[in-house]
């Protein structure tokens, strides 16, 4: 079990952690992103890999996510005819319409 002053040890040094952004070209940044994926890891990660630094998080389950509003979840759901307060149903349809355009696009199918 951790206690209080470890906890507090390791926020500390989290702190002091230096994150670094880059403005690199679209084209460098859209290589390293695509290789990430390839690999399981985030872009992070592929960067630390690159640079010869510890990669400590496991490979990566990696995650779609986008924001609609209201007036959007209201037309997905009638484009589906779903109720709107469905959104689980809502979002099902979305997964299965990712899925659809993933199997028609990708080179291994």
């Amino acid at each position: 079990m951790v206690t209080k002053t470890e906890k507090w040890e390791k926020q500390e040094k989290a702190i002091r952690a230096t994150q670094l952004a880059f403005d690199l070209s679209a084209n460098v940044q859209k290589t390293i992103k695509k290789v990430a994926i390839d690999e399981d890891l985030t872009p992070s990660d592929m960067i630390r890999q690159i640079l010869g630094l510890e990669v400590k998080s496991k490979k990566t389950r990696q995650r779609l996510s986008f924001y609609l509003n209201d007036d959007e979840l209201a037309e997905l759901a009638q484009k589906f005819e779903i109720e709107k307060e469905d959104k689980r149903a809502i979002k099902q349809r979305v997964a299965e319409k990712l899925i659809q355009y993933a199997a028609k696009e990708s080179p291994e199918s």
